[in-house]
C-alpha cells in the first residue's frame, strides 16, 4: 500500500492535506514524493501474522515520502550568505580600526574658519566698480553736458521772454525804469555789503552769504538736503573749493562716487584741481582703503579714524561728507538716532565746519525717523520747482542756522557753468499783477537784469 508522511517530522498525512498536522510544513504535491518499500523486508510475529494474514494482501512495494532536495539547496545558500556577511563584517572592523588609527595620527579636527563678510563685500564692490566705472563716468559726462546745455537754453529763454515783453511798452516808462535800475546798481557798488570773516566759513557765492547772515558759523554741522538733481554735491564742493582757494584747508569725502569722476566733473564746472593749490583733498572709498590698509574695525570706524588722522596731520577746517545715507549703509547694524547724535558730536569735537549731504526729501522729515534734521546746526533745503509754463527752477532756502540771523525765504539758484548765483524767484503769473502790465514788466526786467532784488 501507499503511505504518506511529512518530509520534515515523519508524521503521517493524508493525500489531500496541504500542511502537516504536527509541524505545519507545507505539503504541496511537488514537495511529497512516494518511495518504494519492499514487503519482503517486513517481519511479522508468527502468531499475529496468521491472525492478520487474511486481511493483508501481497503488494510489490509501498510509497514512503522523503525530504525534497530543495531544502538542502536553500540551507546551502543560507550558509554561503552567512559566510559572506561574516567576511564583510571582518573587513568593516578592519577599516574602522584603520580610520581610528589615522584620526589619532592626524589629531583633532579643526573647524573651518568663518568667511569674512566685510572682505567679501569689499571684493564684490571692487569688482563691480572695476567693471562699470568707465561706463558710469561716460554717462556722467553726457549728463553734465546735457545739463549745461539745458541751463543755457533756460537762460536764453528767460532773456527772450523778457525781450518779447518789451513790445507795447512806453519808451519813456522803459527809460525811467532802466535809470532806476542803474541808479540802484551804482549805489550798491559804492557801498557793498560788509560781511565779517571772523568766526564764519564764507561760501563766497553771491547773495548766499547775505542769506546766511555772513556765512556758516565755524564748528557747525550743516545739512544740505534735497532730491536728486538739485546740485547738492556741486554746492558743497564749491564752498570747500572757494575756501581752499582763499587759504583754508578742506577735505571732501565721497562714499558713493569715485575721486577721478568728481575731480573731472568739477573741472568742467569751472573748478580745476590745480586752482586749490593742494589745500582741497578729495577722497573716495578706494583711496581711503589704500591709505588705511591694516586698520581694524568696521567701515564706520575706519572712516572716522581716517578723518581724525587727516585733521591732526593737515589741520583742515572744512569737511564734506557725501552722503549721509551711504555712510549709514556701511554700518553693520541699524543706525539709530543716538548713533547719529554721537557722530555729529564727534564732528563738533574736532572743531571743524562740516557739510553733510542728505538725500532725504524735506517733506518727509519726521523727528522719530529723520533725526538729522533736528540734530544738525543748520539746514540748507534744495528743491526742484515746477513753474506754470513747464519750466523747472532750482530753489534753495536756509531752514535754520543756529546762532545766525538768516533769511528764510526761497531763492532761485542758477549755475552758468562757472559760478552759482541766487535771486528771488520770478512770480508765477506776472501778467495778472494788480499794479498794471507796465509795472509787471518792470519787475520782470529788474529781476532778469539784477537777480536778487
Amino acid at each position: 500500500m501507499v503511505r504518506y508522511e511529512c518530509p520534515r517530522c515523519g508524521y503521517g498525512v493524508r493525500p489531500g492535506d496541504e500542511n502537516c498536522g504536527r509541524c505545519g510544513e507545507d505539503l504541496k504535491p511537488k514537495s511529497v514524493q512516494p518511495i518504494q518499500v519492499t514487503l519482503g523486508a517486513v517481519q511479522l510475529d508468527r502468531g499475529q501474522g496468521e491472525r492478520y494474514n487474511a486481511h493483508i494482501r501481497s503488494v510489490d512495494s509501498i510509497q514512503v515520502a522523503r525530504p525534497d532536495s530543495t531544502i538542502q539547496a536553500k540551507k546551502a545558500e543560507l550558509d554561503r550568505r552567512e559566510q559572506a556577511l561574516l567576511e564583510r563584517e571582518r573587513k568593516l572592523r578592519a577599516f574602522a580600526k584603520e580610520l581610528e588609527e589615522r584620526s589619532k595620527a592626524v589629531g583633532p579636527a579643526v573647524p573651518p574658519a568663518a568667511p569674512d563678510m566685510d572682505e567679501l563685500r569689499r571684493r564684490v564692490r571692487e569688482e563691480l566698480a572695476r567693471q562699470f566705472e568707465p561706463e558710469l563716468e561716460a554717462l556722467q559726462a553726457q549728463l553734465d553736458e546735457r545739463e549745461a546745455e539745458l541751463q543755457e537754453a533756460r537762460l536764453k529763454l528767460q532773456m527772450t521772454e523778457a525781450c518779447q515783453t518789451i513790445e507795447g511798452v512806453d519808451e519813456a516808462e522803459l527809460a525811467r525804469i532802466t535809470e532806476e535800475i542803474f541808479t540802484e546798481l551804482r549805489a550798491q557798488l559804492r557801498s557793498p555789503p560788509k560781511v565779517s570773516d571772523v568766526g564764519v566759513l564764507r561760501t563766497r557765492i553771491p547773495r548766499l552769504d547775505e542769506v546766511l547772515g555772513g556765512g556758516i558759523p565755524e564748528g557747525h554741522v550743516v545739512l544740505l538736503s534735497g532730491p536728486p538733481g538739485t546740485m547738492k554735491s556741486t554746492l558743497a564742493y564749491t564752498i570747500l573749493y572757494k575756501a581752499a582757494v582763499n587759504g583754508l584747508s578742506a577735505l571732501y569725502l565721497s562714499v558713493e562716487q569715485g575721486r577721478r569722476s568728481i575731480v573731472r566733473q568739477m573741472e568742467r564746472m569751472g573748478m580745476p584741481e590745480a586752482g586749490a593749490e593742494g589745500r582741497l583733498k578729495v577722497m573716495d572709498l578706494r583711496e581711503l582703503r589704500r591709505e588705511m590698509e591694516g586698520s581694524e574695525g568696521n567701515w564706520r570706524e575706519v572712516i572716522m579714524g581716517y578723518v581724525q588722522r587727516e585733521q591732526e596731520a593737515t589741520g583742515f577746517k572744512a569737511f564734506a561728507l557725501d552722503s549721509l545715507e551711504s555712510f549709514k549703509a556701511l554700518t553693520e547694524h541699524c543706525f539709530s538716532r543716538q548713533d547719529l547724535k554721537d557722530l555729529f558730536d564727534w564732528f563738533k569735537a574736532l572743531g571743524i565746519t562740516v557739510l553733510v549731504i542728505s538725500e532725504n526729501v524735506p517733506d518727509e522729515w519726521d523727528e522719530d525717523y529723520q533725526g538729522e534734521a533736528y540734530l544738525s546746526d543748520g539746514i540748507l533745503e534744495l528743491l526742484m520747482r515746477e513753474m506754470g509754463d513747464s519750466r523747472v527752477q532750482r530753489w534753495v532756502r536756509c531752514v535754520k542756522m543756529r546762532g545766525a540771523n538768516v533769511d528764510n525765504r526761497y531763492y532761485t539758484m542758477f549755475h552758468d557753468g562757472r559760478e552759482f548765483s541766487l535771486s528771488l524767484p520770478l512770480a508765477p503769473s506776472l501778467a495778472s499783477d494788480d499794479r498794471g502790465p507796465k509795472r509787471s514788466f518792470a519787475m520782470a526786467l529788474k529781476t532778469v537784469i539784477y537777480p536778487g532784488t
